[in-house]
């Protein structure tokens, strides 16, 4: 297996703009966003894909993602939320590490599916205003 950007650069805390983590889950920035405020969450420990991921592990991702589709309407005044997981290289799994997408959405904004350069700023200010939100809304 290559290195896995994921466990070298995320769970590391190296290369991530992290909004959520605890021991098992971590919820960071797209480093190439679709759309402004597009998130991923995945799990601490590697597993590949939706057929090798521990369902508990899996249940606590889509848990977050609940809460976090909140905070990214509250945060990017979404009108929407699109939520999205690939499996396998076919599927356009690009990391082979799983991750779900969480992508705020505008009426009338057709996403591209091209990603957007976003400034190291921007990511940072995205990732504390959804993290200021989301605990919020968790804390109630």
């Amino acid at each position: 297996m290559k290195e896995c950007v994921f466990c070298s650069n995320i769970v590391s805390g190296r290369e991530a703009f992290i909004f959520y983590r605890n021991q098992r889950i971590i919820g960071f920035m797209d480093k190439f966003p679709v759309e402004e405020g597009h998130c991923l969450i995945i799990p601490v420990k590697h597993y590949e894909n939706i057929f090798s991921i521990e369902k508990d592990v899996y249940l606590e991702i889509q848990d977050l993602a609940r809460y976090l589709s909140r905070a990214l309407m509250e945060v990017f005044n979404a009108d929407g939320i699109n939520i999205g997981q690939n499996n396998g290289e076919c599927a356009r799994q690009v990391v082979m590490h799983y991750h779900l997408h969480v992508i705020p959405r505008h009426c009338g904004n057709e996403i591209r599916w091209d990603r957007v350069r976003m400034s190291q700023d921007q990511l940072a200010d995205q990732a504390r205003r959804i993290k200021d939100a989301l605990k919020r809304i968790m804390d109630h």
